[in-house]
């Protein structure tokens, strides 16, 4: 890879022209390992990464200044290279933290189970003939013949597509409205806690089953009282239904 005349721009030999961003030679080398970054955000969506050994010399000053950064081999790389490598590290996980991830996994498919049965007997909500959800209102409305039955508050919490085959979290996308996005951090944070490499990774290889387990984790983070999943154009949009009631 080289670099282009640009500091915001990188020319990959496998990508081609992209932006660059910047990850510890460790982390370049072997990417299944736990990533030392800030989240994402909208105005940096690639935040510069580096691995558990280079987090020691960070820690070891609380910032990087003379004295420690002479340990530090940052590499620049493409940005498709950094969201690959960053997929990657969803497999991460010791097998001790693995087994609580199962349990974890399970227990709350349980829960959600219970909840969307509740759901089902009192509000019907595959019954109705449309739904429609509005992002400034956050705002899930389920209608017949044009007529509102059942209003749903809701929370984004992730996409899977079927053309790329990844999950994506609703916190990692930006071009969601801040009104569906206000509490899904949390769902990251408990992630981060308990070491669960799949609730802090932004996107990563998955499919549906995939996405439905990860529903029912956030589910039980944000206490909701079920999850709606919604056909978008190139897959399925989940949402965390935090409140419902007759539109009547």
């Amino acid at each position: 890879m080289t670099e282009s005349t640009s500091p915001s721009e990188f020319q990959c030999d496998t990508h081609g022209p992209a932006e660059a961003t910047y990850l510890c030679a460790h982390l370049l080398e072997q990417p299944v390992q736990t990533w030392y970054c800030d989240p994402p955000s909208a105005d940096q969506p690639h935040p510069d990464a580096w691995c558990a050994a280079c987090e020691r010399l960070f820690q070891q000053e609380g910032e990087w200044n003379e004295r420690n950064e002479g340990g530090l081999d940052i590499r620049a790389v493409c940005h498709h290279c950094y969201e690959d490598a960053r997929a990657a590290s969803v497999k991460a996980m010791s097998s001790e933290t693995q087994a609580l991830w199962v349990d974890a996994v399970t227990a709350c498919h349980e829960r959600l189970s219970e909840r969307q049965a509740l759901l089902s007997a009192t509000h019907k909500l595959a019954t109705h003939e449309r739904w429609d959800y509005d992002q400034e209102s956050a705002t899930l409305t389920f209608s017949n013949a044009g007529v509102p039955a059942v209003v749903a508050d809701v929370e984004f919490i992730g996409s899977i597509s079927n053309t790329s085959g990844t999950w994506r979290w609703s916190w990692a996308n930006f071009h969601l409205h801040p009104n569906v996005v206000g509490r899904i951090s949390a769902v990251r944070e408990y992630g981060r806690e308990h070491h669960f490499a799949p609730l802090v990774v932004p996107q990563w290889k998955a499919d549906v089953v995939d996405a439905w387990e990860l529903a029912g984790v956030a589910a039980y983070v944000l206490e909701a009282q079920g999850v709606y999943r919604a056909p978008t154009d190139n897959g399925y949009l989940f949402m965390a239904i935090m409140g419902i009631r007759s539109a009547a």
